[in-house]
């Protein structure tokens, strides 16, 4: 018996390879947006911030959306096991809040928009 033919030795490197991939890729996305501070400097309105903010999240979406469905296949294939539901939504609950987590500039700009300088009426009509 090779030591590859252990089922949860073959999970646990599915998981590791998901999450590693994760944190290498998400800081990468991280810095093709600017910080709330250089948006600051540029004397960006709450709308050119609100448009950065959705368009990150479009951006973790499509990549979010992508690893789940052929990184899992992949491995699968590399692997040679079969992952079960149960243990791809455990991954792609654990690769979501990691990929949304280490997104720094993302995370200040919404709690800037939310909190610290929420929109206004006048933002609005004005």
């Amino acid at each position: 018996m090779k030591i590859l033919d252990i089922i949860p030795l073959r999970i646990s490197i599915f998981s590791v390879v998901y999450i590693l991939l994760l944190i290498f890729l998400a800081p990468l996305i991280d810095h093709i947006f600017t910080s709330l501070d250089e948006d600051k400097k540029l004397k960006e309105n709450n709308f050119q911030i609100l448009g950065e903010i959705i368009l990150h999240l479009i951006i973790i979406s499509i990549l979010w959306y992508l690893l789940n469905t052929y990184l899992v296949i992949l491995l699968e294939k590399i692997l040679n096991i079969k992952i079960k539901e149960a243990t791809k939504t455990t991954v792609g609950i654990v690769g979501s809040i990691a990929l949304v987590g280490l997104q720094r500039n993302l995370i200040d700009k919404l709690e800037y928009i939310t909190i610290s300088h929420p929109f206004r009426m006048t933002d609005l009509y004005g």
